[in-house]
């Protein structure tokens, strides 16, 4: 009962996945060194960075719904997406760049708040571009695979630009200087690292919306009754989770979310301190990673030949990156390593990451492929396309990549005591293994969490086709 359906050309599928070029930059930039430049470089407490942090991600569980439910109700001769994302590419790029330049001489609670305010400031704006560009994902297409396609592409976009982030960062902006053997401690290499983004983030934002805006005739528009409210959009939220499919999608995918964005802000410091790698060693764990989730994104499709329904897949490639990133770090709490001075070690880790980067990239991609399948639910159920609101859960439960999970690690860099900018050689083997036993089990009981939530999705293919057949057949009659 598969239908009949155009395929999107690929000049569209590219423009599409552009647009998360500028979303790859920011998460990079969350997940891997804002955590660590107002905690090590700029001296703020981990606890009132994840503070911070956490208080951005409360606004955006605000945010999101409501720019979903606004996008989804909005006339224009823009249609209902494209006009939040021209307007939001500057706010949300210049929020970006203020977040990492903060006026010299504030003391700590001045830091902490300018994290808030821009923390706020960068995924707000952020919001208003990102919820409506995740919604095209589930209108351009009805097919089931063709979205997985599209998800891939979009995925292996947002990861050049992490990529651009975690290995241009350090190779232009973050080299050793005559004061700083590790220029990641250099203050003043933040702001022009900022500023790059800016513009990359302008542009991506840019050409994405432009690309795709010959399909806005194609796209669906609202109905005489969307409007939009508050009432309006709690109902819209309440029916949305009475979906048990899409609890399942949203709650797993928050919860790895968590977990992933947890071991993003803390790799600088499990490589720094607990594997003692050198700078160099560190752009090759960072290369190995985003070349792994690059890996297992472009195996996606292809396996979902073999892995015959979403959730599968989704749940096998978590389990592979759940073990192969944790092994190496319970191995060395158990004594059964060598000491960091081995050559063995440096390689084993990096390599590790890289294998484990394998299955986050080709699970990630399934999230937003299964919450467009759910919309077609949606429509089956109560006769209206709501693909914002569905995505703003998505959008919410991305950010928890470099938001909850940030909150996570800084709990864990005060429970074991790390000194702020300290040299890995002065820090007690205590410190160290507190550390360890924090994050290595920590990854393999969320995930495992994430895994029993999945369970409860309930959409196959099967069942999907017969949802496309019977919208079909209800637009006909």
């Amino acid at each position: 009962m598969k239908p009949d359906y155009t395929p999107v050309p690929w000049r569209v599928r590219i423009a599409f996945g552009i647009g998360q070029l500028p979303e790859g930059i920011k998460s990079a930039a969350f997940g891997f060194f804002l955590l660590f430049y107002y905690n090590q470089v700029l001296g703020l407490s981990g606890t009132l960075s994840g503070i911070a942090i956490s208080l951005a991600l409360i606004v955006d569980a605000i945010s999101d719904p409501m720019v979903g439910a606004l996008s989804d109700s909005t006339r224009s001769r823009w249609g209902r997406r494209h006009p939040y994302m021209y307007a939001a590419a500057i706010p949300f790029a210049a929020s970006f760049y203020f977040l990492f330049a903060p006026p010299a001489g504030l003391t700590e609670m001045g830091l902490f708040w300018w994290l808030t305010i821009f923390s706020i400031a960068t995924r707000t704006f952020m919001t208003f571009y990102s919820v409506p560009h995740m919604s095209l994902g589930a209108e351009l297409t009805s097919d089931y695979d063709e979205r997985t396609l599209l998800s891939s592409v979009r995925m292996v976009l947002q990861l050049l630009g992490m990529f651009a982030v975690l290995i241009g960062g350090p190779i232009i902006f973050f080299g050793a200087t005559a004061n700083y053997d590790n220029g990641q401690l250099d203050p003043d290499a933040y702001p022009p690292f900022a500023m790059a983004g800016f513009f990359i983030m302008v542009i991506g934002v840019w050409v994405s919306a432009l690309g795709t805006h010959s399909q806005i005739k194609n796209l669906p528009q609202p109905g005489p009754e969307d409007h939009f409210s508050p009432r309006s959009m709690l109902g819209d939220i309440f029916k949305a989770f009475s979906i048990p499919s899409f609890t399942a999608v949203v709650t797993a995918s928050i919860i790895a979310g968590m977990s992933q964005g947890m071991v993003q802000a803390l790799i600088i410091y499990t490589g720094t301190y607990f594997f003692e790698l050198s700078p160099n060693q560190m752009t090759f764990l960072f290369t190995g990673g985003v070349l792994g989730v690059v890996t297992g994104t472009l195996l996606t499709r292809p396996l979902s030949t073999i892995f015959k329904e979403k959730k599968h897949l989704y749940i096998a490639g978590h389990c592979w990156y759940a073990i192969f990133t944790s092994y190496v770090i319970i191995l060395r709490l158990l004594d059964l390593l060598p000491p960091n001075s081995d050559p063995i070690i440096a390689p084993l880790y990096i390599i590790s990451g890289a294998i484990s980067g394998i299955g986050l990239g080709a699970a990630i991609p399934l999230t937003s492929s299964m919450i467009a399948d759910v919309t077609d639910e949606h429509e089956r159920r109560y006769k209206r396309r709501q693909e914002g609101i569905y995505y703003a859960a998505a959008s919410f439960a991305g950010k928890a990549i470099g938001g909850s999970g940030a909150i996570f690690a800084g709990l864990i860099i005060d429970f074991a005591g790390i000194p702020q900018g300290a040299d890995p050689a002065t820090v007690s083997s205590e410190s160290v293994l507190r550390f360890g036993w924090a994050l290595g089990p920590a990854v393999l009981v969320m995930t495992t969490l994430a895994i029993t939530c999945i369970s409860f999705y309930r959409i196959d293919r099967e069942s999907h086709a017969k949802t496309l057949h019977e919208i079909r057949e209800r637009s006909v009659a």
